[in-house]
């Protein structure tokens, strides 16, 4: 009875833990008007059809390197469950420009509509981390 009490707490405490650490990552997704406040918004930038690469930040946030010097944060009208995990993505463009507001990410086949482009130095995009 003794080691099942154990057993007992030791689960309540492991999903506890669990339950503290969603709550993290929840936060985290949060935007913070400062830090996009400090970024150049910017409604459309150069593609050709090709980029250099990409990371997600969270659900709604992606950065695109156009090329290895032009990264750019992308912010999506709605989450992307697929976003974090996925091999990789598309984006639409209308002559050579990705608008916001106009085009989409495609992340597993599914569009989500860009709400808002930001320029940010190849410094920002490596140390882009959601306060």
């Amino acid at each position: 009875m003794k080691r099942l009490n154990s057993m007992i707490t030791i689960a309540s405490l492991l999903l506890g833990g669990a339950t503290l650490a969603s709550a993290e990552v929840v936060n985290e997704e949060i935007p913070q008007a400062e830090v996009y406040e400090a970024l150049e918004q910017i409604d459309r930038f150069h593609f050709f059809g090709r980029f250099d690469s990409w990371r997600a930040v969270d659900r709604e946030t992606l950065i695109v390197w156009t090329t290895r010097s032009k990264p750019y944060l992308i912010e999506l009208r709605r989450p992307s469950p697929q976003l974090r995990f996925a091999h990789a993505i598309g984006i639409t463009s209308t002559v050579g420009m990705v608008h916001s507001r106009l085009d989409d990410v495609y992340v597993d086949g599914w569009p989500y509509r860009i709400k808002a482009i930001y320029r940010l130095t190849a410094e920002q995009a490596r140390n882009w981390k959601r306060a």
